[in-house]
């Protein structure tokens, strides 16, 4: 039994760090977004339109927020899993 518990908390644990990774890209695409996205809003002459993109940079905001939220909370639950098996 204890060799099927090891190998489950592996298991979760190379999970948690795929996720964390798969998550941390995703921070980063959104992150160069934005970059991209103040770049055209500062050559943009239509009010409307840098309106738009601020809106949607707003957005990519919060999502980095939340998601960087989520690797810490990734990072916390691994953090008290090998605790448990200490």
């Amino acid at each position: 039994m204890d060799k099927d518990h090891s190998v489950s908390q592996l298991l979760h644990e190379t999970e948690g760090r795929q996720k964390i990774r798969d998550l941390q890209a995703k921070i980063d695409v959104t992150q160069y977004n934005i970059e991209a996205s103040e770049e055209i809003i500062s050559h943009t002459p239509s009010d409307a339109q840098r309106e738009k993109l601020r809106g949607k940079n707003d957005q990519r905001r919060h999502a980095v927020g939340s998601m960087k939220k989520e690797i810490r909370d990734i990072e916390q639950t691994m953090e008290e899993r090998g605790r448990e098996r200490a």
